[in-house]
């Protein structure tokens, strides 16, 4: 007995153990009852649209796609299934995280190339849902069956699989980066604005300067000319398509910020106020909408913040005042900039015991990681803070809470799995061991076994 029978004889025999005629439970699901005949008696049957199979489920009260399983037969039932069936059953299965379901009907249809545009439209069409993780399924399929390699719909695939990959783990980050970049340059204009901000963040946060600066350039490249040719549209009353996810301004910008973000944490002021100033004042970008005027503002910001820590990090301690009252009115700035304060505290030997007692690190700070920036961006900042006070400390001679933020800081590298930060606290713990408790060095074994055990 095939599955497209069984979902027929499961529903006669429900019909008939709740005691429902055709006619009462037409009534009931509110579908014809000659289409219900024609769907449980006819000869052939008449096919189960997904729509009706939802109404059936809900008069005979079970949980959305309780019928799914039972369903797939009926969408893959020939040589040739019906694409609008088999399109509308998938989204609704990725509707309900029926993703075993998505899975088995891939497989039945893998085999044929001709529904590789089909796949490839669902999954952009979960992903522009938030279905994300559901779009990934059909983005996998994509990439392991499409056969022409330069095809806009392979490199579209890799982009959106790189996308979600992202996270706190940065080894699988750069396993992620790093398979992207062969399809980075095949993708349209519009996305690789997208691909090359998103790369650059990446080996940013994995201390990837060369990398971090080839792809700012590239960003800073790809945003002008694409600019130009909006410009250009612009004034003709043309239309211009951009698809990318931000105001064109953004990568415009970002590209500049980037480049001198990675110049800072390299020690490379000397060229920083020239990238501060390219996006310092975005106005003159023509054609600005209401959600372009507040990027430019946010950048206008940027560029302020990013001034003050170039004036501290060269060692210009009476700036700090006012840079911290500035960057009270922007709570989710106080994270990047007092890690830049502390550093700068640590390079040229000042203290700033006063600046730290106004700011509740641990707790205020550490939430605010998940609300406004990207996580992974927030927590390599809250990690490389993390490591600066340790520095801070046991250059105050501070040596216990030294040892407890260095052990705080190893701890959460290993959780990033960030192998950079991870080789800096382990030697910074042994300099100063003898100074640790027997509680702080079992913690610290405790921490290195982890490491040891996942190698």
């Amino acid at each position: 007995m095939t599955n497209g029978s069984t979902i027929r004889s499961v529903i006669e025999q429900e019909l008939e153990r709740r005691g429902y005629s055709l006619s009462s439970f037409s009534s009931r699901s509110g579908i014809n009852r000659g289409t219900l005949s024609a769907i449980l008696n006819g000869n052939p049957p008449k096919p189960i649209a997904i729509s009706q199979l939802d109404l059936i489920t809900e008069a005979l009260e079970y949980p959305e796609g309780h019928y799914y399983p039972l369903y797939v037969d009926e969408c893959v039932d020939s040589d040739q299934p019906n694409r609008r069936r088999l399109k509308a059953f998938l989204l609704r299965c990725a509707e309900v995280g029926q993703k075993e379901c998505i899975q088995e009907v891939l497989n039945c249809i893998i085999e044929n190339l001709n529904y590789i545009p089909m796949i490839f439209d669902i999954g952009e069409e979960l992903y522009e849902k938030g279905l994300r993780e559901e779009s990934r399924l059909f983005y996998n399929v994509v990439i392991e069956s499409e056969k022409y390699q330069h095809s806009e719909r392979l490199a579209i695939s890799h982009y959106r699989i790189f996308r979600l990959s992202l996270g706190d783990d940065t080894e699988a980050n750069l396993i992620a980066a790093t398979r992207f970049e062969l399809y980075l340059h095949r993708l349209p204009e519009d996305y690789q604005l997208d691909g090359l901000l998103h790369l650059t963040n990446v080996y940013l946060t994995l201390q990837k300067w060369e990398l971090t600066e080839i792809y700012a350039d590239e960003l800073i490249k790809l945003a002008k000319a694409t600019y130009k040719n909006y410009e250009r549209a612009f004034k003709q009353s043309k239309e211009f398509q951009f698809r990318a996810e931000r105001h064109l301004v953004v990568y415009y910008g970002q590209g500049y910020l980037l480049k001198g973000v990675s110049l800072q944490l390299q020690r490379k002021y000397e060229n920083m106020e020239e990238y501060i100033a390219a996006y310092a004042d975005l106005s003159w970008f023509i054609g600005l909408n209401e959600l372009g005027k507040h990027e430019v503002e946010r950048f206008k910001l940027f560029a302020k913040l990013n001034m003050y820590n170039l004036q501290v990090l060269r060692g210009d301690q009476s700036i700090i005042p006012e840079y911290i009252n500035s960057v009270k009115k922007y709570p989710y700035e106080i994270l990047p900039s007092l890690r830049a304060i502390v550093e700068a505290s640590n390079m040229h030997g000042f203290f700033i015991d006063d600046v730290l007692e106004q700011f509740d690190i641990d707790t205020e700070l550490y939430d605010q990681i998940d609300n406004y920036y990207k996580p992974e961006v927030s927590r390599d900042r809250y990690l490389r803070l993390s490591y600066q006070l340790s520095l801070y400390s046991f250059r105050k001679k501070d040596y216990k809470e030294g040892i407890e933020k260095s052990l705080y800081s190893l701890k959460y590298a290993i959780l990033l799995k960030n192998h950079f930060y991870f080789m800096k606290i382990v030697p910074l713990f042994e300099r100063y061991r003898s100074f640790a408790t027997g509680e702080q060095l079992k913690e610290y074994e405790k921490l290195l076994e982890e490491v040891l055990k996942d190698a």
